[in-house]
């Protein structure tokens, strides 16, 4: 019994620091806004907000696919291309949290272009 009252104990406090450590990393990008290019400290930032902001590739996708047509649906080709744009985006969130120490690439330049997902929205033409 005391076995798992300790496990339990380590499950919260572990759930704490991350909440914690989420928290800092959140406020600290809203409170500063993101941090100047070739820094760790944006290298960070793009990873986490890729990660959180990747569902933006789904609704992307199924903008741009609305106006084509084709015999496959537009919301079907949309949501499957968006749906692996977004898996790629949060792997590549991912692979920048995990390599900040490292200036990989040169200079910590974002492996995936645009930067951050919402920037897809300057490229939209409006109609």
């Amino acid at each position: 019994m005391r076995a798992t009252v300790k496990v339990n104990v380590m499950k919260s406090r572990t759930f704490i620091l991350t909440l914690v450590i989420l928290c800092g990393v959140v406020g600290q990008a809203l409170a500063g806004g993101i941090a100047p290019e070739g820094t760790v400290a944006r290298k960070i930032q793009r990873g986490f907000l890729n990660i959180v902001f990747s569902p933006i590739e789904v609704s992307h996708e199924l903008h741009k696919e609305k106006k084509v047509e084709s015999f496959v649906p537009s919301w079907f080709s949309g949501v499957g291309r968006g749906g692996a744009f977004m898996i790629g985006r949060v792997l590549t969130g991912i692979y920048e949290i995990v390599t900040a120490p490292f200036p990989m690439p040169a200079n910590y330049e974002p492996v995936l272009y645009p930067e951050f997902p919402w920037e897809h929205f300057d490229s939209v033409e409006t109609s």
